[in-house]
C-alpha cells in the first residue's frame, strides 16, 4: 500500500493558518468523498500526482468491494475524477446503486509541477528545503510550480456544489483522490493547516460531509464501509 509522504514538523502557528469556512445550504445532503483504491506497485514510493496510473490487482478488488458496499444505498449521483483509478471507483459505485455517473476534471489529483514523478524521499527533501515558504502560507504554497491546496479547492468546490444541487437532500458520491478530498474537507470546515495535514483518507476508504443546518460537518472519516456510517 502506498505510504504518504511525511510532512515537515509543523510550527505552532499552523493552528491559526487556513482558509475561511465555506458556506453550506442546510440541505441535509450527504456527500461521500471516496478515494480510489491501491495503485500498481510500480508507482509506490513516487509523487505521481495527477499522472494517470493504473490500479494494482488488490486495488481492483478493493474497488469492487467498495462498489458493493454502496449497493442498496439510495444515491442520486456519482461524480468521478477522469483519472482511471478514480473512474473505476466511480463506475463501480454507480453500477451497484443505479446512480447516474458523471466525470469532472475538477476532481483530479494535484499537479506536482516540476516535482511530479520524483521518489518520495527526493520530494520530501525539496519540500523541507522550501519549508520557510510552505510554513508562511500552506494553503497557497506551490513551490514545485504545480497546484496549491487553494487551487484544488477552487476547481473541486464547484463540483461539490453541483452535487449539492442535484442531491435533493440525499446521498451523492465524489470519487476522487487524497489531496483533492483533503482540500475540499479543509475548505468546507475552515480547518487549520495542522488539522488539514492530519486528515486521513486511505485508498478505497470514504469520508462523509453533511450539509447540516449549522454548516458542513464531517460525519465520518476514513470509513472502510459506508454501511456502518449513521
Amino acid at each position: 500500500m502506498r505510504q504518504p509522504i511525511p510532512h515537515p514538523d509543523f510550527p505552532p502557528d499552523f493552528d491559526s493558518l487556513g482558509p475561511p469556512r465555506a458556506s453550506g445550504r442546510a440541505s441535509g445532503a450527504r456527500i461521500w468523498l471516496v478515494r480510489h483504491a491501491e495503485v500498481h506497485a510500480n508507482f509506490e514510493g513516487t509523487a505521481y500526482g495527477n499522472s494517470d496510473v493504473p490500479l494494482s490487482s488488490t486495488g481492483l478488488e478493493q474497488t469492487r468491494a467498495m462498489g458493493a458496499a454502496f449497493s442498496g444505498m439510495p444515491v442520486e449521483l456519482v461524480i468521478a475524477s477522469p483519472l482511471a483509478r478514480a473512474t473505476a471507483m466511480g463506475r463501480a459505485i454507480a453500477d451497484s446503486t443505479g446512480a447516474r455517473l458523471e466525470f469532472a476534471p475538477g476532481l483530479a489529483e494535484v499537479s506536482r509541477g516540476a516535482w511530479q514523478g520524483l521518489a518520495s524521499a527526493e520530494f520530501r527533501a525539496r519540500w523541507i528545503a522550501d519549508q520557510a515558504q510552505f510554513f508562511a502560507d500552506p494553503w497557497h504554497w506551490k513551490g514545485h510550480g504545480g497546484e496549491s491546496d487553494a487551487d484544488l479547492f477552487a476547481r473541486g468546490w464547484p463540483v461539490l456544489e453541483r452535487a449539492l444541487e442535484l442531491a435533493r437532500g440525499g446521498n451523492v458520491v465524489l470519487a476522487s483522490h487524497y489531496n483533492l478530498i483533503r482540500a475540499l474537507v479543509t475548505g468546507a470546515l475552515g480547518w487549520s493547516a495542522r488539522a488539514s495535514f492530519a486528515f486521513r483518507n486511505r485508498p478505497a476508504h470514504a469520508s462523509l460531509l453533511v450539509d447540516g443546518p449549522s454548516g458542513f460537518e464531517l460525519r465520518a472519516n476514513d470509513a472502510a464501509d459506508p454501511r456502518e456510517v449513521k
